[in-house]
C-alpha cells in the first residue's frame, strides 16, 4: 500500500522527482551511519498538488495492484467465493428477532425506537427502495472485504511486510461467522467498519488537521447510534489525541463533531420519549446483567424495586444450585432469559413494556446492585470474557453464529412477515438453497477463528504494545483500545454474545501487526534506505521516532 504522504511506489523506492519535498524532513542521505534520525509522514508544509494525486491514482490501477500487492488481491478475491455461496445458499437473508424491527425501524425511522438505535435502521432505509434484502446482504459482504482491505492498507502503510498484512486481515476476510453476520439482516457490520475507518485515519495520519479529526468525529457519533457501545469508543480515541498532542483546535473540532450530532439525536429523542438517551433499553438491559449475581439480601433495595429482584422473576430457580454443579451449569438462566421472558417485571408492572418509566426504574436496581456487589459484578463480567476466548468454538445455536439447516426463527409470527413484507415485498423466511447451503456447511467447519488464537492476539498485542510504546506502541494502543470497548462493554451491559465480541476482532488483529512492524522506511529517503516498507512519522509531528531503520 502507497503512503500517500510521501508517494512512494508500491515496491517502497520513492517516486522520481519525490526524494526531495519542499518542506520534508527528512536527513540528507549522506547522513552519517548510526546518527539518529526522525522521520515525518505527509509534513504539514505539503499540500495534496496534481503529481501526487496522479501517483495515488497510477497505484490503485489494477496493474499496479497486482504487482505491489499480489498476495492481498489474491487472498481478497478467494474471500468473495464464500460470500457468494453464502448468498446462493441460504435465501432471502439470515433471519433473527432483531433482525425484523431493524425493517420495522427503516419503514418507520420517526419517531425514534425506544429499544434499539436508528443508525441501521437510516442504511436499511436508504436501500428500501429497491425491496432487496440480497442486496442489502450483498453490500455487507461488501463493507466485510472493505474491512480487511483497510487493515492490510493500514499496516502496508505503516512498513509491514506483506505477508503479515494479509495474515492480519485473514480472520475478518475468511472467518465463517464474519460471513455469516455479513449474511445476516444485523448492524454490525457497518459498525465495524464505521469504527475501523475511524481508527485506519488516526494511524495513517496521527496528527490530524482540524478536518480530518472532524471526520472521525462524525463516524463516532454514528458508531454511537448503530450500537449503544459506540460512544465509550470516543473515551479511547480522546486519550490517543492527547497522547499525540494534536493541539487544541484539533481536539476541539473532533469532539464538536461528535458531540453535535449525537446530541441532535438524544434532543429528538428527549422530545418523543421524555428521556436523554438514544433508547429507552439501556438500563433493562443493566438490569438483566445484575441477574447474574444480585442478592437482595445485600442490596437492601426499597420496596419500589423490590420486584426487581431475581427470586421475584418468573423462572427463577427455587434454590441455590449446589457447588461444582453440572447440571445446573449447563441449565443456567442468561440474562436474556430474565430479560425477553413473558412474565418479567416490566411486562406487567403499572407501565407495561420498553419505555422511559420501566427504564430508569432498571436502572436504580441496577446501580444499587452494582454499588453493593462490585466484586460480583466484576468477577461476572470477567469470567464472560473469558468464555469469550475457550466457550465459543464449536457452538451451533445462532448466537455462536452458524450457518444451520432450520431457520433461527422458525415459525415467523404475524409481525414478523408483516414488516419483512413492507420492507422487501416478501414474506420468505430463510430458506435453504442446494447444493450451496451444503458447501457453506463443509466451509464453516474447519474455517473459524478459534477463541484460543483470539486470546493470543489480544494478550500479544497488549503486551507488544507496552513494550514498544515509543515505535508503534500508541498507534497499536488506539487499536487495541478500541477492540476492547468492544469486547468487554456488550459483557458488562447485558450478557455474553460472540456477535458483539466479534467486531473486536479486526481492531485486536490491526493492533498486533502495528507492533510487530520492524523496519520503516525514512520519509524522503531513497529507496536504499529499505525497500518494501512505507514511511514512518517522528516525533513533534505526525509519530515516534525511529533509530535507524528500526522501530524499537
Amino acid at each position: 500500500m502507497t503512503d500517500l504522504g510521501t508517494s512512494q511506489r508500491g515496491d517502497g523506492a520513492a517516486l522520481p522527482g519525490n526524494s526531495a519535498l519542499p518542506g520534508s524532513s527528512a536527513p540528507p542521505d549522506d547522513a552519517a551511519p548510526g546518527r539518529r534520525r526522525s522521520f515525518r509522514l505527509w509534513p504539514p508544509e505539503i499540500s495534496w498538488d496534481a503529481r501526487q494525486v496522479t501517483a495515488v491514482a497510477a497505484n490503485v490501477k489494477p496493474a499496479a495492484l497486482w504487482r505491489h500487492h499480489r498476495l492481498f488481491v489474491i487472498a481478497a478475491c478467494l474471500s468473495v467465493i464464500p460470500r457468494v455461496i453464502a448468498a446462493l445458499g441460504f435465501k432471502p437473508a439470515l433471519l433473527i428477532q432483531d433482525s425484523f424491527s431493524y425493517m420495522k425501524q427503516s419503514v418507520q425511522l420517526l419517531p425514534l425506537a425506544e429499544l434499539r438505535p436508528a443508525g441501521y435502521p437510516l442504511m436499511l432505509h436508504a436501500l428500501q427502495p429497491f425491496h432487496s434484502l440480497l442486496l442489502v446482504t450483498t453490500v455487507q459482504h461488501v463493507m466485510g472485504i472493505l474491512l480487511g482491505t483497510i487493515i492490510y492498507a493500514v499496516l502496508r502503510t505503516r512498513g509491514l511486510p506483506a505477508w503479515g498484512s494479509v495474515l492480519a486481515a485473514a480472520p475478518t476476510l475468511f472467518d465463517s461467522r464474519q460471513i455469516w453476520l455479513e449474511s445476516s439482516i444485523l448492524p454490525d457490520t457497518l459498525f465495524t467498519l464505521v469504527l475501523m475507518m475511524a481508527v485506519a485515519i488516526l494511524i495513517v495520519r496521527p496528527r490530524p488537521a482540524s478536518w480530518q479529526a472532524a471526520i472521525v468525529g462524525l463516524l463516532v457519533s454514528y458508531a454511537s447510534v448503530i450500537r449503544g457501545n459506540g460512544a465509550p469508543v470516543a473515551v479511547v480515541i480522546l486519550i490517543y489525541l492527547l497522547i499525540m498532542r494534536v493541539g487544541w483546535k484539533v481536539l476541539a473540532a473532533g469532539i464538536v463533531a461528535f458531540v453535535v450530532p449525537l446530541g441532535i439525536y438524544v434532543a429528538i429523542f428527549f422530545g418523543e420519549h421524555g428521556q436523554l438517551n438514544i433508547t429507552d433499553s439501556s438500563g433493562l438491559f443493566l438490569w438483566s446483567r445484575t441477574m447474574s449475581f444480585a442478592n437482595c439480601s445485600v442490596i437492601k433495595p426499597p420496596a419500589s424495586l423490590a420486584p426487581l429482584c431475581p427470586e421475584n422473576q418468573p423462572g427463577h430457580p427455587a434454590a441455590s444450585a449446589p457447588a461444582w454443579s453440572i447440571p445446573a451449569l449447563l441449565t443456567e438462566r442468561t440474562p436474556a432469559d430474565y430479560l425477553w421472558d413473558a412474565g418479567a417485571w416490566y411486562r406487567v408492572g403499572a407501565h407495561p413494556g420498553v419505555n422511559a418509566a420501566n427504564n430508569k426504574l432498571a436502572t436504580k436496581f441496577a446501580e444499587r446492585a452494582i454499588l453493593a456487589q462490585p466484586g460480583a459484578y466484576l468477577a461476572t463480567v470477567g469470567k464472560e470474557v473469558l468464555e469469550t476466548f475457550f466457550t465459543t468454538d464449536r457452538q451451533t445455536d445462532y448466537l455462536a453464529m452458524q450457518f444451520t439447516t432450520t431457520p433461527h426463527v422458525s415459525p415467523e409470527a404475524a409481525y414478523m412477515a408483516y414488516w419483512e413484507n413492507r420492507y422487501a415485498f416478501t414474506k420468505e423466511n430463510t430458506h435453504l438453497h442446494q447444493p450451496w447451503a451444503y458447501l457453506m456447511f463443509l466451509y464453516q467447519s474447519p474455517v473459524w477463528f478459534p477463541g484460543v488464537v483470539f486470546f493470543g492476539v489480544m494478550a500479544g498485542g497488549l503486551v507488544m504494545l507496552i513494550r514498544r510504546w515509543r515505535g508503534f506502541g500508541r498507534f497499536a494502543f488506539l487499536a487495541w483500545g478500541v477492540a476492547i470497548v468492544n469486547l468487554v462493554l456488550p459483557i458488562a451491559a447485558h450478557e455474553l454474545d460472540y456477535r458483539y465480541a466479534i467486531s473486536a476482532v479486526p481492531f485486536a488483529c490491526l493492533a498486533l501487526g502495528l507492533t510487530l512492524v520492524r523496519k520503516p522506511v525514512a520519509s524522503g529517503a531513497s529507496g536504499a534506505a529499505g525497500a518494501g516498507a512505507p514511511a514512518v512519522a517522528g516525533p513533534g509531528t505526525d509519530g515516534p521516532a525511529v533509530e535507524g531503520t528500526t522501530a524499537d
